[in-house]
């Protein structure tokens, strides 16, 4: 004999508390958050299209006047007298670029010429133009100690996502390499924080750490307009530039 059960109000009723807690519960639990970093790959030229000022041979800071400590504000002064006089006579002196030199940290992120961004989960990889010049941002690592850095051009930086801004450390950038004629210490620390703007805008904002060279820490801007354009290679083999022993320079003549 089959026996039917049928369904009673007291029944009904506690099925839908059931229902009605069961819901309520799963509302309560946080929902995951995929995070969403935005995608800052692709070719960059700074923007506006007269950031450098007057002269794109020798562009002005990007912070306004660097606050430099004595023996540096003198020698940056008297270096700028030496580069008038020596423009003036026809003879410039030697510059990175004369030199075929790679302008490293943070002058490559100024992009003279335009820039390349790659980036996946590991790293971030900037490419300049300017003498093929390669940058690595290596992702969700320390930074190594200072003192068991090998100096180089671009520096080693580690970076890591806060939100939607990409923050980068640089350190162990070569002494030999000028921020715009400015010198710096072995214990430069150059901290970046790179975000989206708008899609086609991105936005790097710099702080340079100096305790040799720097009174306070130097702050500015670059601004980067995302670009259609292609990076080309770019060596210095037909260079014709020679510096003299006085540092200044003159065309090669066969």
């Amino acid at each position: 004999m089959q026996i039917i059960h049928r369904a009673t109000p007291a029944r009904v009723l506690l099925g839908w508390l059931l229902m009605a807690t069961t819901t309520l519960a799963c509302a309560a639990q946080p929902t995951a958050q995929v995070s969403q970093r935005p995608d800052i790959s692709g070719t960059w030229e700074r923007t506006p299209d007269d950031w450098f000022g007057e002269n794109p041979d020798d562009p002005v800071h990007p912070g306004g006047p660097m606050n430099l400590k004595a023996p540096y504000a003198k020698q940056y002064a008297d270096l700028k007298k030496r580069q008038a006089a020596a423009n003036e006579a026809g003879t410039p002196l030697a510059t990175t670029s004369s030199m075929c030199l790679p302008e490293g940290m943070p002058v490559m992120m100024a992009a003279l010429f335009p820039i390349e961004i790659i980036h996946d989960d590991k790293q971030v990889i900037v490419l300049g133009e300017y003498l093929q010049q390669v940058r690595r941002i290596i992702l969700n690592e320390p930074n190594p100690p200072l003192k068991e850095l090998d100096p180089s051009y671009q520096g080693y930086s580690r970076g890591h996502w806060e939100g939607d801004t990409l923050v980068v450390k640089t350190q162990g950038v070569r002494t030999d390499v000028m921020f715009y004629d400015v010198p710096h210490g072995k214990a430069m620390t150059i901290t970046e924080r790179l975000r989206l703007k708008t899609p086609d805008l991105l936005e790097n904002q710099v702080v340079i750490e100096d305790p040799e060279v720097l009174n306070s820490p130097y702050r500015f801007t670059f601004d980067y307009k995302r670009s259609t354009y292609r990076l080309h290679e770019y060596v210095c083999e037909n260079n014709q530039i020679v510096t003299d022993s006085d540092g200044t320079t003159h065309l090669k003549r066969d």
